[in-house]
């Protein structure tokens, strides 16, 4: 049961709901990501969404907020990459998406980090991003290599894109289909109604 000293603070100790700052939670919570991260990075094609991520990395620190994810995940991430830049690892927050499976906004500031540019296609470059997080934490790659995998929503949007690009556009000048004997247009049954 949280007590008023808890709900002020926002975070607890799950075990005796004893009040934690934020900023000793914070800690906490991204010390748990980075080990979370890290197993996730040990499958080939493999990722975390944010919601999972932060249930995870609650239960794992014993310390819990009832604060909405989205106002405190974003922080952890960052502590995250900072952790991953600074000791030359794979940005592990590559593996981390959000519910609809792309990287978002928060993507970006590994690309800061790394003082690079943002790339035209964000999520191709967080896809080659898992790709070196795999290869580093012992992943069982594919023979050939491997192709950077994108999660399989962004994935499937792109295959959706593409087959309307590749299907061809209707000739609105084309001349409409025409019954062979009577020479009337023809409705769209494609049978005259005449002969």
């Amino acid at each position: 049961m949280k007590t008023a000293a808890t709900t002020i603070s926002g975070a607890w100790r799950a075990g005796d709901d004893t009040a934690v700052s934020f900023r000793d939670a914070a800690v906490a919570w991204a010390l748990a990501a980075h080990e979370v991260l890290a197993e996730t990075a040990t499958g080939y094609g493999h990722f975390v969404t944010v919601e999972e991520l932060a249930d995870r990395v609650q239960e794992m620190s014993g310390v819990r907020t009832d604060a909405p994810t989205r106002t405190w995940m974003d922080a952890i991430l960052r502590k995250v990459a900072r952790r991953c830049h600074s000791a030359g690892e794979p940005p592990l927050t590559a593996l981390c998406v959000r519910a609809n499976h792309t990287v978002g906004d928060s993507y970006k500031y590994v690309l800061e980090l790394a003082g690079l540019p943002t790339p035209e296609d964000l999520e191709l470059h967080a896809a080659y991003a898992r790709w070196q997080c795999y290869q580093t934490y012992g992943a069982e790659i594919p023979a050939d290599g491997g192709v950077p995998p994108l999660t399989p929503k962004v994935a499937a949007r792109r295959r959706t894109v593409a087959a309307r690009r590749a299907e061809p556009e209707p000739d609105p000048v084309a001349a409409p289909a025409v019954c062979q004997q009577c020479f009337i247009q023809l409705p769209a049954t494609g049978i005259c109604q005449y002969c």
